[in-house]
């Protein structure tokens, strides 16, 4: 007998089966208990992107814990990088200057010796490396200069404090490493320099890349039977001293396998060296006159100086390709302190601390264009930082902003691509979300995240913010993100 209220009953049940998102929130505190994880550990906010005309339409599809506030990890970056692209503009560079004074360049181009100091003024230039350094002394050198008789010296005034602290805690157990550089106006190459370690039976034998001819690198290592994959070199201490006659020694002191070879690219000599030492292989390469290495000091520029040569980064569409699919800390650290720059001063017209003034200047940002500020930490802007917090609503509420700006596009294209590039290439390969989600990642010992757009079997896009702070967060956390990603790319 057929039962009109029964018929009724199953056409609803079916549409609301097939309204998207229904299956995912049913199913999200199951799934976040089967990953091992409490509720109160994780927050997610799904919702669509809004149409241009009529952003305030937009109301969230899932919403947990959206409004607790969280350790973002590197989904942070999102951040940083859209201030930066809304404020320094999508045609910002980083720059470098090569400064002298003009009588004495004038004269030099006659003798071929500069009696008073080069100068080298950082602008914060994420691209300044070895070879851009050459190429701005070939231009004092087509000058017809041969000699830097008073050296030169490196200007980092540009942002405030010149120079980090030194006595600063470590992040953590590897200082060294190229993602907690910690940025200067004159960070050459991130401070990176490649060594190389091999050992035989009885010896180890060192080299660099690029090689430095004014350096010794002694071993002092004494060679155990330990496996050679089990090296670490954040346990190797290092020491710098000058040689007697010409140029610097850095001794390695520490434990090495036998039968071994590591190479590895870190800050292994401090910034004022690594500048020294570049420097005086640069000039000697362009066959310029040099009785030892380049004398360098830290000092500032004169109004009067004359720019010999400049080295201006990649425009910063470009840039943020590098920092959100790769996760590149220095370079989101950089541009935070860019974005400091932009604070007002005080009466004093004295330059404030770059990165406190960053923090506010973000959060203005954020609050001028009434997107929520309430607890939000920006800290370094790169999310490698256990200080740092926001919330998924705030990441949200962010992402659906961006969408609608000119800049957007920029944003939207520096991110991740699941299971084709970035910190996303081997995540979600085999998935309904390969190559339809594009997502800023965020990883920390004890959490997780994913931010970003989400585009469905319908070519719809989704705001997906998912964040995971946990202990083993990492491990049970991305497979549950991963997974909430899928489910919403087969809305």
């Amino acid at each position: 007998m057929f039962k009109p209220a029964v018929f009724i009953l199953a056409l609803m049940l079916s549409g609301c089966a097939s309204q998207p998102g229904l299956q995912l929130r049913h199913d999200l505190q199951q799934q976040i208990l089967a990953a091992g994880l409490q509720p109160d550990q994780v927050a997610l906010v799904v919702l669509p992107v809004a149409p241009s005309d009529n952003p305030a339409t937009a109301r969230p599809l899932i919403q947990h814990n959206a409004d607790i506030l969280l350790q973002p990890a590197s989904t942070l970056k999102l951040l940083t990088s859209a201030v930066a692209l809304d404020q320094l503009g999508p045609l910002w560079r980083g720059e470098t200057e090569l400064l002298a004074d003009a009588a004495d360049l004038a004269e030099a181009r006659q003798t071929g010796i500069l009696t008073k100091p080069l100068y080298l003024k950082g602008k914060g230039d994420p691209d300044l490396d070895y070879a851009a350094v050459l190429t701005m002394l070939s231009e004092l050198h087509n000058e017809g200069v041969r000699e830097l008789r008073a050296g030169v010296i490196l200007d980092r005034s540009w942002f405030s404090p010149s120079l980090p602290d030194p006595a600063a805690a470590a992040f953590d157990e590897s200082p060294r490493a190229r993602y907690n550089y910690i940025p200067d106006a004159l960070g050459l190459n991130q401070q990176m320099l490649q060594l190389q370690l091999r050992s035989d039976a009885t010896s180890v034998q060192l080299s660099s890349l690029p090689l430095l001819t004014d350096l010794t690198l002694i071993s002092e290592l004494q060679l155990t039977d330990a496996r050679c994959d089990q090296f670490n070199a954040d346990l190797l201490v290092l020491t710098e001293r000058q040689r007697p006659d010409i140029g610097v020694e850095l001794v390695l002191n520490g434990e090495f396998p036998r039968n071994c070879l590591h190479q590895e690219e870190a800050a292994w000599l401090s910034r004022d060296l690594l500048w020294q030492l570049s420097l005086s292989q640069a000039w000697r390469q362009l066959g310029g006159r040099l009785a030892g290495v380049v004398p360098v000091a830290q000092g500032q520029t004169p109004t009067d100086a004359v720019v010999v040569a400049q080295h201006f980064s990649r425009p910063l569409p470009q840039l943020l390709q590098q920092l959100n699919k790769n996760s590149d800390n220095g370079l989101a650290r950089t541009l935070a302190l860019q974005l400091g720059r932009l604070a007002p001063t005080d009466a004093n017209q004295t330059q404030p601390d770059s990165a406190v003034a960053a923090e506010q200047y973000v959060r203005q940002w954020l609050a001028q264009r009434q997107l929520p500020t309430e607890g939000l930490m920006l800290d370094n802007g790169s999310g490698l930082s256990r200080l740092a917090r926001i919330s998924a609503s705030q990441l949200a509420a962010l992402l659906q902003y961006a969408w609608q700006q000119p800049w957007g596009l920029d944003l939207a294209s520096s991110l991740p691509r699941a299971g084709v590039d970035g910190t996303l290439q081997n995540r979600m390969r085999t998935t309904t979300a390969r190559d339809s989600a594009r997502l800023k990642t965020g990883t920390l010992r004890n959490g997780t995240g994913l931010a970003g757009y989400v585009f469905d079997r319908q070519h719809r896009a989704w705001i997906f913010v998912g964040l995971v702070n946990a202990e083993q967060g990492v491990a049970k956390g991305r497979l549950l993100l991963d997974q909430w990603v899928e489910q919403v790319s087969q809305f």
